[in-house]
C-alpha cells in the first residue's frame, strides 16, 4: 500500500445493514444502487471471470503444448500478453479472452452463451428483485452479461424492468424511476458483449453521462465486483470526491481477504467503507431480514400455478371456439381443427389435463364419458378432472345423481376449491332447489376466491331470482369490477343483471344497457349458461315490452347470431354504447389493462 493513500473505513456487515435501514427509513430523497460483478452470479452456477480465464488458458495450453505444466507454460511470452503474471491471471481477463478467440470472435460469444445457458437466479437475486420491485432502490449497474436480474424480476415479481444492454440505450436512463433499471455497461450477452481490452478499459461517453446522473442521486453498494476492468473503475476514480451521496459501500467476500489497493483507494477517495460479507446470497438474506420480506416459495408456486392455469384456459378456449364453429367448413378452419386434433393426440396422458383435453376433443357423449372414467382410473385423486366430469354429467348427460356424487367427491378431495364450490352451488340451486344450501355454497365460493368474477356474477343471478335486489345489485357490480372491463361473458351477464335490477326498481337502465351494447358489438367467447329461471321470475314483475327486450338480450349473450335481432326493439336502437373503462357513478375507475 502506498504511503500517500489513506485506508478506507472498514464496517461490519451489521453496521452497514443498520446504515442501510436508516437511509431507507429516514431519507426518502436518497436511494441505493447495486453494482454487481461476476461474483454475484457464482451461486447461480455462472463461472466468475477468474474461472473463465482458467478454462481459456487450459484450452490455449492444450492447443500449443499440453505436455508442460500450465503454470509453467502460461507466460507473457507464450501468450503474447505484456506483463502477464499467472498468479494474477484474473486481472488479465480481457487479454486472455482476446487471445483465446482472436481467430473467431463468434466462437467467443457462443462460448459465453453456453456457460450462461439455463442458469436460474440464486436466492440472493430473489431478494434483489423484491427490493427493486417494492422499494425506491431500483437501480442495478452491472458488468455482467447474464440476465439473472431480469429473470429474477420475472420469476418473483410482476415488475418489468428497463434493461439497457447497449451503450446506444444509455440515453433512456433517468434518475427518477417508475420501474427497475438494469444498466449493462459491458452490453448484454446477445448484443456483442464487450470482452476485448479496449472495450473493457474504456467506458462509452453515453454511459459516463448516464452514470454521472445516477450516482448523483444513488449511493452504490458493490457486490461481487473485483474492479478488474478499466472502464467502470476509471470512471469512478475520475469522479470528484463528495459527488456520490453517502460514498461507496464496497462489499467483499470475507474469505477472499481485503480488496486490492486500487479498490481501497477508490473507496477512501469517495469516503465510503469496506464491508466484509460471507457471500452474495448470505448478504441478501440479511438484507431480506432487515426489510422484513417473506420468503417467496409460496408466491412462486402460486404464480406458476396461475400461469399453468392461464395456459390451460387458453388452449381450452381455442378448443371451444373450434367446437362451436360446426358450420364453418372453410379450409382455414379445418386446418386449425386438424392442428388441434393432432396436438391433443400427441399428449402422453401423463397428467389429468391430458385426459381433459382428450375428453373435450370428442363430440360423442358416450366416448367423452369413457375418457373421463379412464382418466379418473389413472388419476383418482384429481380434483380438476373429478370436478370437470361432474359438470359434464350435469350439463350433457343429465345424470344428476352421478353429477352430485362427483361434485361431492371433488369437494372431499379439496374443500377449498372455489371453482368446484361455485359449480356445486349452481347445481344445488338449479337441480335440487335447495336454496339455503345453494346460498351457503355461493358465499363459501366467494370467501375462497373473493376475486372470482364468475362466482360473484352467478351469485348475483341467484339473488336476483330470489328477488333480493339490493344484494343482487352489490354482487353484480362486484362481478363487473372484478372483470375489469374485459370483453367477457361475465361482464355481459353483470350488465344484464344491473339493467334488470334498475328496471325492476323503476330506475333508468341506460348505464347498464350502454355497456352491454358495447360488449355485444365487441363480441366475446360464449359459455354455457341458462337465464330461463331468471326470466321466468322476472316476467311477472316487468312490463311486457321490457320483458321481451331483456329476454332477447339474454339470448344474444348466449348466441352471437341473436345479436342482430335486437334491432327490432326501438328502445335498444336508441341506446348509446358506453366504453367498458368508463366507471359507474358509485364505483372506482375500471383498470382495463
Amino acid at each position: 500500500m502506498s504511503e500517500n493513500i489513506q485506508e478506507p473505513e472498514q464496517w461490519s456487515t451489521q453496521g452497514f445493514l443498520a446504515q442501510f435501514m436508516r437511509i431507507h427509513e429516514q431519507m426518502p430523497d436518497r436511494s441505493f444502487a447495486f453494482i454487481l460483478g461476476a461474483g454475484a452470479s457464482r451461486a447461480s452456477r455462472i463461472p466468475a471471470g477468474g474461472e473463465l480465464v482458467q478454462k481459456w488458458l487450459e484450452e490455449l495450453h492444450q492447443r500449443a503444448d499440453g505436455q508442460s505444466a500450465l503454470a509453467d507454460w502460461a507466460t507473457a511470452y507464450n501468450l503474447q500478453i505484456e506483463d502477464f503474471d499467472y498468479a494474477r491471471k484474473a486481472e488479465f481477463y480481457p487479454q486472455i479472452y482476446e487471445r483465446r478467440f482472436r481467430r473467431d470472435p463468434d466462437e467467443g460469444y457462443a462460448d459465453l452463451e453456453t456457460v450462461m445457458a439455463d442458469k436460474e437466479p440464486s436466492f440472493g437475486y430473489s431478494v434483489l428483485a423484491n427490493i427493486l420491485d417494492q422499494t425506491r432502490h431500483k437501480v442495478v449497474i452491472t458488468t455482467n452479461f447474464d440476465n439473472l436480474v431480469a429473470d429474477a424480476l420475472s420469476i418473483y415479481t410482476r415488475s418489468y424492468p428497463l434493461v439497457c444492454g447497449h451503450e446506444s440505450l444509455a440515453g433512456f436512463v433517468r434518475t427518477r424511476l417508475r420501474r427497475p433499471l438494469i444498466a449493462k455497461i459491458h452490453r448484454d450477452l446477445l448484443l456483442a458483449p464487450i470482452n476485448d481490452s479496449d472495450g473493457v478499459n474504456h467506458l462509452a461517453e453515453s454511459w459516463k453521462k448516464a452514470l454521472t446522473a445516477l450516482f448523483s442521486h444513488h449511493t452504490p453498494i458493490v457486490l461481487g465486483y473485483g474492479g478488474n476492468d478499466g472502464s467502470l473503475m476509471d470512471f469512478l476514480q475520475a469522479m470528484p470526491p463528495e459527488t456520490i451521496p453517502g460514498g461507496i459501500f464496497w462489499c467483499y467476500r470475507k474469505d477472499d481477504g481485503l480488496p486490492n489497493e486500487r479498490i481501497r483507494s477508490l473507496v477512501s477517495q469517495h469516503r465510503g467503507a469496506l464491508v466484509p460479507v460471507l457471500g452474495f446470497d448470505e448478504f441478501m438474506l440479511q438484507l431480506n431480514d432487515k426489510l422484513k420480506f417473506q420468503f417467496l416459495a409460496d408466491a412462486v408456486r402460486q404464480r406458476a400455478n396461475e400461469r399453468a392455469e392461464h395456459y390451460q384456459n387458453q388452449v381450452e378456449a381455442i378448443q371451444k371456439r373450434l367446437d362451436d364453429s360446426t358450420t364453418d367448413t372453410s379450409p382455414e378452419t379445418l386446418a386449425v381443427k386438424q392442428a388441434m386434433q393432432d396436438s391433443v393426440a400427441r399428449q402422453q396422458l401423463n397428467s389429468w389435463w391430458d385426459w381433459e383435453l382428450k375428453a373435450r376433443q370428442t363430440q360423442n357423449p358416450e366416448e367423452r364419458e369413457r375418457i373421463y372414467r379412464d382418466g379418473l382410473a389413472q388419476f383418482p385423486d384429481s380434483v380438476e378432472l373429478t370436478g370437470n366430469f361432474a359438470v359434464f354429467m350435469d350439463d350433457v348427460r343429465k345424470n344428476y345423481d352421478e353429477a352430485e356424487r362427483l361434485y361431492r367427491k371433488a369437494l372431499e378431495l379439496d374443500p377449498n376449491s372455489a371453482k368446484n364450490t361455485g359449480n356445486f352451488a349452481i347445481f344445488i340451486a338449479a337441480i335440487r332447489k335447495d336454496y339455503n344450501e345453494a346460498e351457503r355454497l355461493y358465499r363459501k365460493a366467494l370467501e375462497l376466491d373473493p376475486k372470482n368474477a364468475n362466482n360473484a356474477g352467478n351469485f348475483a343471478c341467484f339473488k336476483l331470482i330470489q328477488n333480493q335486489l339490493i344484494e343482487a345489485e352489490t354482487l353484480a357490480k362486484q362481478a363487473w369490477q372484478l372483470n375489469a372491463g374485459h370483453a367477457e361473458q361475465v361482464g355481459a351477464e353483470a350488465a344484464l343483471y344491473l339493467g334488470l335490477i334498475a328496471r325492476l326498481q323503476q330506475r333508468d337502465d341506460q348505464a347498464a344497457l350502454g355497456r352491454l351494447k358495447t360488449l355485444l358489438q365487441t363480441g366475446f367467447m360464449h359459455v354455457s349458461w341458462s337465464f330461463d329461471t331468471l326470466l321466468a321470475t322476472a316476467q311477472s314483475r316487468l312490463a311486457e315490452p321490457d320483458y321481451r327486450m331483456y329476454a332477447a338480450l339474454a339470448s344474444a349473450i348466449l348466441d352471437t347470431d341473436q345479436v342482430g335481432d335486437l334491432d327490432q326493439y326501438p328502445r335498444w336502437r336508441e341506446v348509446a354504447p358506453i366504453a367498458l373503462n368508463v366507471y359507474w357513478e358509485d364505483q372506482q375507475p375500471v383498470d382495463s389493462d
